[in-house]
């Protein structure tokens, strides 16, 4: 039996941008990109899932801890549509896919 090492392994990116980085060791005022690695059947909770593991920060701020739902103040796009539009948390992630964490702003 061979292996065949020039198989290429399935990956997303993950972007922070604006003050969302922060949660990642970030400035605040540009982006962190995280290139993930995934098996088949991953979705965008289980990759955010396994980023926020890594980083408590980011743990806290994107998990609501009475629901373990999302929490409130972060935006989710997946391939350029908001996260409740074409996707939600349960849909699979494919090779290529970038999942973007924005910062809400609020304010009046």
């Amino acid at each position: 039996m061979t292996s065949d090492s020039s198989a290429k392994e399935a990956r997303v990116k993950v972007e922070l941008v604006a003050w969302a980085n922060t949660f990642v060791g970030g400035d605040g005022s540009s982006r962190k990109v995280f290139e993930e690695y995934i098996q088949e059947g991953s979705t965008v909770l289980s990759v955010l899932k396994g980023l926020s593991t890594r980083y408590k920060a980011l743990d806290d701020a994107l998990w609501d801890r009475g629901s373990c739902e999302l929490a409130e103040h972060i935006e989710i796009v997946v391939n350029d549509a908001l996260l409740g539009i074409e996707h939600d948390l349960n849909s699979k992630v494919k090779d290529g896919d970038l999942i973007m964490l924005m910062g809400q702003y609020l304010g009046g």
